[in-house]
């Protein structure tokens, strides 16, 4: 399947670099001020940073010093990304203000440890005139290597654990993107690909860059500031994901879990898995404007369901999420009736609304369930928004338990602002941190009880990590797969971070709390889900060769196998 697909407003054929000055120190100096204070007020998992890593985003001196270094804007740009990727998080990432994108025409992924082609335009590199192909390793592009090249690009942004950022620096190294890599621009008309064939043989080959955007060199200086955005939380909070009023409707920004940038791997927020499905699989979703990839297949005397959620956006809007569920019901009311086990799949998934990512869990979990949690570092607008919600509350006569519940969050609200400091965990959907199990009209149980393996990798990401977790916690099956990505929190994007230079940045306000602490190798031990992840129960990696020339077929025999061995006990 062709993934390409530009991630910012382009401008095709538009090639000329914008072009008007530098700006002075003391822009430079305030821009970054303004940018490591939007950190300051609102970064919700600022002490877990220094808990994880030993690193605190309130130490800025010598960052300001190599601010004041800097000779060109173009490296004044790249020291703004390098402080937001510093804190190891995905949901944070510092966008310069440019839409230049340049693009080989193939990518590339990590795959046994070596970074091999999995795609190829064959509109733009034709067979006959680059018979490279799929499984083909690359070696360097324009003299430097493909280790040097993650390197590089892993200055810009975190994906909040090494490997899924190794991943995704390897994406961008025939993809460039200014918005990430201030120096993208700097490509020239052609790149020297060398390509290591599957035989061993070392080809050499003359790429043309496929250009489109506007090359960003200088921002230039200014008199005055100039806004390079707005700063509004107010923007997704048009509906309730059902699409009609509720109480809690001030407070629907807290669900925003998605990555603030799309990413590029083969599959990524696709409907369609990035493997294929046993022969005799038989589709039943999937097509046109489905929410969900489903179908069935056998296995010996056992019918197996499969259902694929791409994401959690529901079409990126509340007004869809309602028909989405009443999909997902369906399908959930027919696998339990047609099938002996099920695997949901949550892999290469960006995220999306946290708590409809709650509401398909529902449908997983035959009993009570901890829900959606968060710790929240507050500004005055959640102030505000809680203090809407008590009264949206009282005018709409709600229940009075109702009321003094979201009166008691208000206060733990309230508290932590005046404190400068996070709330304890509260929930982020509902009025307490319990979950009952989905029900229909006739307050029935609508779930799926039979065996249920959950698939993940480490773009299982945002929301997919929530899933994840609240299905693990709830033991309503088994993990499979590889640890999800650990971008843990609720994110505000498109935030000014600094006016002369016109870049934004995105802020991780909430830090996402599960039902217990995780002990972890790699992290302390925490009930986070920022950077731990979820592991799976069942480990077993998809990134090999022979599953890229193979379908997945290795990956689809073994939760294959998996969901079996649940359905035999």
């Amino acid at each position: 399947m062709k993934k390409r697909a530009l991630m910012f407003i382009t401008l095709a054929g538009i090639t000329a670099s914008v072009c008007w000055g530098q700006l002075n120190t003391g822009q430079k100096v305030a821009d970054f001020q303004t940018l490591a204070s939007l950190y300051a007020k609102q970064y919700a998992p600022a002490q877990w940073k220094i808990q994880a890593f030993n690193y605190s985003l309130f130490k800025i001196s010598s960052w300001v010093t190599q601010v004041q270094q800097t000779t060109n804007d173009l490296d004044f740009y790249q020291l703004m990304a390098e402080y937001v990727a510093s804190l190891n998080d995905a949901h944070s990432v510092y966008i310069n203000p440019s839409n230049f994108e340049a693009d080989l025409g193939f990518s590339c992924d990590i795959y046994d440890g070596k970074v091999l082609i999995d795609y190829i335009d064959r509109s733009i590199l034709p067979a006959t005139k680059y018979p490279f192909q799929i499984g083909d390793q690359v070696m360097m592009v324009d003299s430097q290597t493909t280790d040097e090249l993650i390197q590089s690009q892993s200055q810009f942004f975190s994906d909040a654990n090494p490997r899924s950022t190794s991943r995704d620096a390897a994406d961008l190294i025939p993809f460039r993107i200014q918005a990430y890599d201030p120096k993208a621009e700097a490509v020239g008309a052609t790149a020297t690909v060398v390509i290591q064939r599957q035989k061993g043989n070392l080809e050499t080959y003359m790429i043309p860059w496929q250009k489109s955007g506007t090359p960003l060199s200088q921002i230039g200086p200014s008199q005055f500031p100039q806004i390079a955005g707005k700063h509004s939380r107010m923007a997704p909070m048009k509906n309730t994901p059902t699409g009609k009023p509720n109480i809690r409707q001030s407070l629907l920004y807290l669900q925003n879990m998605r990555l603030p940038v799309k990413k590029l791997i083969l599959n990524f927020d696709a409907l369609p898995p990035v493997f294929k499905l046993p022969q005799g699989f038989v589709q039943r979703l999937g097509n046109g404007a489905d929410y969900f990839y489903s179908g069935t297949y056998k296995s010996g005397s056992k019918t197996i369901g499969y259902i694929r959620i791409p994401d959690f956006e529901a079409s990126g809007d509340y007004f869809f999420v309602s028909d989405a569920e009443d999909q997902f019901d369906t399908e959930i009311t027919y696998m339990q009736q047609n099938t002996d086990g099920l695997v949901v799949d949550v892999m290469r998934n960006p995220g999306g609304f946290g708590c409809y990512a709650e509401d398909l869990v529902s449908r997983l979990v035959t009993h009570p369930f901890h829900d959606l949690t968060g710790q929240i570092r507050p500004t005055i607008y959640d102030v505000q928004a809680y203090q809407a919600a008590v009264d949206e509350a009282i005018l709409e006569e709600a229940p009075t338990w109702q009321i003094q519940v979201l009166k008691s969050q208000t206060n733990s609200v309230t508290k932590a602002y005046q404190q400068g400091g996070l709330t304890g965990a509260l929930p982020l959907c509902g009025y307490s941190s319990t979950r009952q199990p989905n029900t229909d009209s006739h307050g029935k149980q609508a779930v799926y009880g039979k065996p249920i393996l959950l698939l993940t990798d480490e773009f299982s990401a945002s929301a997919a990590d929530i899933f994840a977790a609240m299905f693990q916690d709830a033991k309503a099956g088994k993990t499979f797969g590889w640890r999800t990505m650990g971008a843990g929190g609720a994110v505000i994007d498109g935030n000014v971070a600094g006016y002369y230079s016109e870049g934004t940045a995105s802020v991780t306000n909430t830090l996402i709390t599960r039902q217990a602490p995780i002990v972890s190798a790699d992290y302390p031990t925490a009930p986070f889900i920022e950077n731990i992840g979820v592991a799976p129960d069942i480990q077993n990696d998809y990134m090999t060769k022979s599953n890229l020339l193979n379908g997945g077929k290795d990956f689809v025999s073994a939760f294959t196998t998996a969901i079996l061995g649940m359905i035999g006990k």
